[in-house]
């Protein structure tokens, strides 16, 4: 399984602690455009995650320069276009998303996808993590996603995750 990642979920991933986590467990590819706004101009406006962030995917995320088609998805940042400009040269990846407005856009056009939650439970379920693990993250992860998102992975964590 190959992800896409944008960067609310880089961003998200990184937040629980689970981001080298997923690079070094599924091959991983980001457009340049993601790069650019989570790394380089992260650094510029001197985000603490931009740097460490940087260290996790150098080497481990598979960065793809592309033109970035103009504003003709309304609403969608220079991230996303990035994002369906990919899934025009890649084969088969599942995007990782949590903007609420891509999702929906993605969900239109039959494109899968997970959320950072999801590859959380994903994560335990498969015993990369631990379910004790998975619930810091999670608790990490909490105020930077719906009530809703946190509750249903929390259940799912429960019914489904390892110990």
């Amino acid at each position: 399984m190959q992800l896409a990642l944008d960067a609310d979920a880089t961003i998200k991933l990184h937040r629980s602690g689970i981001l080298a986590t997923v690079v070094a467990t599924f091959p991983c590819t980001m457009p340049q455009a993601v790069y650019d706004e989570v790394v380089t101009r992260g650094k510029v406006r001197l985000h603490q995650d931009a740097g460490a962030i940087e260290a996790i995917i150098a080497g481990a995320v598979t960065i793809v320069p592309g033109q970035t088609r103009g504003q003709s998805e309304t609403g969608l940042g220079i991230g996303e276009l990035g994002i369906l400009d990919l899934l025009d040269q890649e084969t088969d990846p599942i995007v990782v998303s949590d903007d609420r407005r891509f999702l929906t856009v993605l969900s239109m056009r039959g494109i899968p996808f997970l959320t950072p939650t999801d590859i959380l439970v994903l994560l335990a379920k498969r015993s990369v993590l631990s379910r004790t693990e998975a619930r810091e993250a999670l608790e990490r992860l909490r105020p930077l996603i719906r009530v809703a998102a946190y509750y249903d992975a929390r259940e799912d964590l429960e019914r489904g995750g390892q110990s």
